[in-house]
């Protein structure tokens, strides 16, 4: 504890008397003896529980709701105390149709497994987790297998023997009670410890014992022993069901946060699970008597009675000992630093400390806070604390940066390390049926994997399907030039016919439009470029301060995105910067500060928005964080109107208004700025064409930023430099949760429990109807069936003052469900909303959909999304995917994912201009960015070479490579189709040496030691990336001799005006003798002889591109070449 940051602000409670009289009272009180702690505000009583610990009594901690539970768990850590969180199930009483996570189960076993031991601990638990049983760790201990390394079991052994208890077999292991067999190595997923263990054997000798990454799928430590427990319900057969209370011991220290309260809950729990119970038992279903699973109200009550309690803030008892603590809240400042200075200085205040989240934010408010650091009343602690408090008796207080700011609070979390590594969900997204486009051969169908002979040979191979059934055999090593086709929502493409050169005249087409739409564009980047824009000042002593007040700490990002904007502005240059990150990833505090900035220099700022409900909250955002500062914020839309817009409008002219935030009544005719400086577009792909015409016209000279939550796909970023500068946010922010995403048919019941379950925590529910006609209908419908929640409606057709005050009143939780259409789909953000409800999901969009679910998981609460459809069965298959997909990337930051399966067309389209829907829908959209790719690469070549300069183009297309050994991962190492798909696809896509040693150690960690062929796939790989920096088309290897392809002269000038000498100098240096031969077509190879093995010619390509690039090649005579 000495290292504790913490440790020397505790240190000055000892001499408090309050605490020195609850310290006395913890050691000497025994039996059902009580001590009530009054006026402990905020994380107060983790203080005096550190207090009552070095008494040496076990604590036993209950609180109302599980999150309470987490905030004290998260105090008592950063403490120092070895607190352990109790969780609840997570899931609802007598519901056999959820999926239910393993996660808690595992959690609460290690929980009572520990308690067993009788060791001083401190346990907390919300009242939900403490009202559940479970079965007794005795038995399942029993039941678990133990493993040591060096033990000698054969692996099938194992395998039959966790099976037995109830392990099931998968492919890979993701979940507690799974377990997996791949030859030597065996996967499994224990009921404990957190993390899937992987015992890998040699012969029938256990070797290592390893814990993974169930997403990644990657090792992260090694163990020397491990037990094997398996599924308590499946071992607790005949064993009593037991509750947290069952397993403290008699001389733990209860500690009952708000008792009056726990008390009403428990009554509310128990009516509400025999409810469930009853309803299940009058359906005839067989479940067990609630009072084996739950604890009734008076067993909760008796079980604590005759404990020796601690009563927090309240008490339904007399209790003989009250402590009056004398503290008090930390007060509200809201960012008003001037507030926080009185308050730091108010008489009778003898020292604060101040707890940052990070070093970054206490340098923040080190530098709001300057004039004070001389004073030796003031100290910054990084920690983390849910809630401040002072003590003025005796001149005292501890602050929380969070609250300074007004800022909700996201205590740290601590997760076991990740390794690098894709979710399996990703990899496995292509499956036999699934329309595929291959570069060369045009649009087919994927029919999976297959082993073919080829010059007497075993290979791996894709087989593709095209028109009149005739099939494609491509390599694995080139799988670079397939990808799944992706076209319009929907649209099933024709198949290709092959040999009928329909496919290259689509391509010629297509390649003839899309380079005129690239020049275009190119050409307006050109213009941009050679026009002057205003330059703006560096960064101001405000803007510093601007910065240092936001409440969260940057992402990396989002701090390059910001960094980029300004240094656009302080170019000569007109800005036009698109910023691209998902929901909640930070661009509106990128545009604050970009805003600012032109403000200080005396310039107007407009930002243009494409709803009024998002127009109103990036005002009030906008007015929010520039509110310290004078600059006027203001919001023009259609609602305005009649004199109150007249007099916006004159002072806009005037230039009395700083930043006009508004619809497209922004680009009106009567909207004259005085000096328009800097223009926001959030969301430009959703104006119409009108709008963007005259965006244009606004944007000639004046510096443009623009927002976007459309993904823009990682092969489509380079070819953006030529057309638009782009930032991209990719961090999501710290201590976000996915969202817990289910398709569900609709079914009352489950509407009810989801709403009643937020609203019972203390959040908010937006149910969405996207029906106005019907709305008021599904309102009675809900009211009826929860009654007691307050609901609100809103929609696009309500008068727009109504339907802003609807909007505020949910920001103020005057209201409990908002029951509306998809007018919230894009800018509402509400941290206490964490469920959504989509009625009707099918009829909406990917990317609606994505945008909708984005308005939950604003906290560090988990947020849940619903997404309901009258019968799963009955949707199309491309409504069932798209839903699906939604539901498997849960992750914030998944509409990158999202994109990658199904791009929006329009979103995307329109980033880069609306006429590209008719190729994507030819061509899929892989294609169809690679054509642009290679459009831009030329025009740059060609058109604008003195543009584009300085910038560096990266190397041509992959080189490839065709070796005479049998190069794969064979089927008995990787026996998952679909896995082993996505584990080639990964290996051709790979773009450094360094990313192919990860996957081979990838391999060897999750299969085993790399048999010959896969050992042969990776050399070929590394082949290819030394090709491709060589600017090599083509590598073969046969009959003891490398042949290297160059590239033609009129495709690649670069080769021969850079490279050609320096290739030729490396090839007279290898000890092999060479030649080159030209063919009559022109093609030029070098032909190294006397290479014995595949491992040699991979040695040979290193020797040639270690010559090359070094500083000064020796080159020798050049070999004459010879015609072929």
């Amino acid at each position: 504890m000495a290292d504790n940051p913490l440790q020397r602000l505790s240190s000055r409670f000892f001499g408090v008397s309050s605490f020195q009289a609850f310290y006395t009272w913890c050691t000497q009180a025994r039996g059902a003896q009580v001590c009530l702690l009054r006026d402990a505000p905020g994380s107060l009583p983790a203080f005096l529980l550190q207090h009552a610990w070095k008494s040496g009594r076990s604590l036993a901690c209950i609180l109302p709701e599980s999150e309470d539970a987490r905030l004290l768990h998260g105090d008592l850590t950063e403490l120092g105390l070895p607190s352990l969180l109790f969780p609840p199930f997570g899931s609802t009483p007598y519901d056999d149709e959820q999926v239910e996570d393993s996660a808690p189960m595992v959690r609460r076993h290690d929980v009572l497994q520990q308690l067993d031991m009788h060791e001083q601990t401190v346990v907390v638990a919300g009242l939900q987790a403490v009202l559940e049983r479970m079965p007794a760790p005795e038995k399942t201990l029993a039941e678990s297998v133990t493993v040591r390394v060096q033990d000698h079991t054969p692996p099938d052994q194992l395998v039959d023997l966790l099976a037995e208890k109830g392990f099931i077999p998968v492919s890979f292991v993701q979940e507690a009670g799974e377990f997996a067999w791949r030859g030597g190595i065996v996967d499994v997923f224990p009921f404990s410890g957190g993390l899937p263990l992987r015992l890998e054997f040699f012969g029938n000798e256990l070797e290592s014992i390893r814990e993974f990454d169930a997403v990644s799928q990657r090792s992260v430590s090694r163990l020397s022993s491990a037990r094997l427990v398996p599924q308590p319900i499946h071992a607790s057969r005949g064993t009593p069901w037991v509750s947290l209370l069952d397993s403290i011991t008699d001389d733990t220290l209860l500690v009952l946060f708000e008792e009056p309260r726990l008390k009403e809950i428990a009554d509310a729990v128990w009516q509400d699970i025999h409810k469930r119970y009853k309803s299940k038992a009058q359906s005839g279903a067989e479940c067990p008597v609630p009072e084996s699973r739950y604890l009734t109200p008076d067993v909760f009550t008796r079980g604590y009675a005759s404990k020796t309690q601690i009563h927090v803030h309240a008490s339904d008892s007399s209790p003989e000992t009250v402590i009056q603590v004398g503290a008090r809240p930390q007060p509200s400042f809201g960012g008003h630093m001037d507030l926080v200075r009185s308050d730091l200085t108010e008489p009778g205040r003898k020292h604060t400390y101040i707890i940052c989240d990070s070093s970054a934010q206490q340098k923040r408010l080190e530098s709001l806070l300057d004039e004070l650091q001389d004073s030796d009343q003031l100290t910054f602690v990084v920690a983390s604390l849910h809630r401040g408090f002072s003590l003025p008796d005796i001149g005292l207080a501890v602050y929380t940066d969070h609250e300074i700011f007004g800022r909700y609070f996201r205590p740290r979390t601590r997760k076991a390390s990740r390794t690098g590594g894709l979710r399996l969900q990703e990899l496995q997204n292509l499956k036999p049926g699934d329309f595929v486009v291959h570069k060369e051969f045009g649009i087919g169908k994927f029919a999976g994997l297959k082993v073919i002979t080829v010059k007497g040979r075993s290979q791996e191979a894709v087989r593709l399907i095209y028109a009149r059934d005739d099939v494609v055999f491509v390599n694995v090593n080139a799988l670079h030039k397939l990808s799944k086709y992706a076209g319009k929502d929907g649209q099933v493409p024709s198949l290709t016919r092959l040999g009928s050169g329909q496919w290259e005249r689509t391509k010629r087409r297509a390649k003839k439009r899309i380079k005129d739409i690239a020049r275009r564009l190119i050409n307006l980047y050109a213009q941009r470029k050679s026009s002057e824009g205003y330059t703006f000042s560096p960064d101001s002593i405000w803007q510093k301060e601007l910065e240092a007040s936001f409440p969260w700490q940057d992402t990396p990002d989002q701090y390059e995105a910001s960094e980029a904007v300004k240094r656009d502005m302080e170019s000569a240059t007109p800005m036009d910067r698109l910023v691209c990150g998902d929901v909640g990833f930070g661009k509106t505090e990128v545009a604050v500060r970009a805003a600012f900035k032109a403000v200080q220099d005396g310039k107007q700022v407009a930002l243009l928005v494409p709803t009024t409900v998002l127009a109103r909250q990036h005002y009030l955002t906008f007015r929010k964080r520039l509110e310290q500062f004078p600059v006027r914020v203001d919001v023009l839309s259609r609602r305005v109107k009649g004199a109150a817009a007249r007099k916006l409008l004159a002072d806009v002219s005037q230039g009395k208004v700083d930043v006009l935030v508004g619809t497209h009544r922004l680009v009106s005719k009567d909207v004259s700025f005085s000096d328009l400086g800097l223009l926001i577009i959030d969301e430009e792909q959703r104006f119409g064409v009108r709008i963007k015409e005259k965006l244009r016209e606004l944007r000639v000279n004046v510096d443009t930023l623009t927002l976007t939550a459309t993904p823009i796909p990682r092969t489509l970023q380079f070819s953006l430099i030529g057309a638009r500068d782009l930032s991209i946010i990719n961090t999501a922010p710290p201590n976000r949760q996915p969202i817990h995403t289910q398709i569900h048919s609709s079914d009352w019941a489950l509407i009810s429990d989801a709403i009643l379950y937020e609203v019972n925590r203390g959040g908010q529910v937006f149910f969405i109807h996207n029906r106005v006609a019907s709305i008021g209908d599904k309102l009675i419908k809900l009211q009826d069936l929860v009654p007691g929640v307050r609901f609100r409606i809103g929609h696009g057709q309500m008068p727009g003052a109504e339907l802003e005050q609807v909007m505020t009143d949910f920001v103020d939780h005057k209201f409990d469900v908002l029951l509306c259409t998809s007018i919230v789909e894009n800018g509402l953000d509400i941290a206490n909303a964490n469920t959504i409800i989509v009625d009707r999901a099918h009829l909406f969009g990917l990317a609606e959909i994505h945008q909708l679910r984005g308005r939950v998981g604003r906290s560090d609460r988990k947020a849940f999304c619903y997404l309901l459809v009258p019968s799963i069965h009955a949707l199309s298959r491309d409504a069932r995917q798209r839903l699906q997909a939604v539901e498997q990337f849960s992750d914030l930051g998944s509409g990158f994912h999202l994109a990658m399966r199904d791009l929006d067309i329009r979103g995307s389209g329109n980033i880069l201009g609306g006429e590209q829907s008719g190729f994507i829908a030819d061509l899929g959209l892989s294609t169809y960015y690679q054509m642009l790719d290679e459009a831009v690469r030329e025009l740059r070549n060609e058109d604008f070479s003195e543009l584009f300069k300085d910038v560096d183009l990266p190397l041509p297309e992959d080189t490839l490579v065709d070796l005479e050994v049998n190069a794969s991962l064979p089927k008995p190492y990787v026996s998952n189709d679909l896995e082993r798909l996505a584990l080639y696809r990964r290996i051709g896509e790979a773009t450094e040496q360094s990313a192919l040693d990860e996957l081979e150690a990838e391999l060897r960690d999750r299969f085993g030691p790399l048999p010959i062929p896969a050992s042969q796939l990776f050399l070929g790989a590394r082949m290819r990336l030394i090709g491709q920096t060589l600017r090599l088309p083509r590598i073969s290897y046969r009959n003891q001799r490398l042949f290297l392809r160059l590239p033609d002269s009129h495709e690649d000038q670069q080769f021969y005006l850079e490279q050609f000498d320096s290739f030729l100098g490396a090839l007279d240096a290898l000890p092999n003798q060479y030649v080159l031969k030209e063919s009559k077509a022109g093609k030029m190879r070098a032909i190294v002889q006397d290479v014995p093995s595949v491992e040699a010619a991979y040695e040979t390509l290193c020797q040639i591109a270690a010559e090359q690039t070094s500083p000064e090649p020796e080159t020798g005579k050049n070999p004459t070449p010879v015609s072929v």
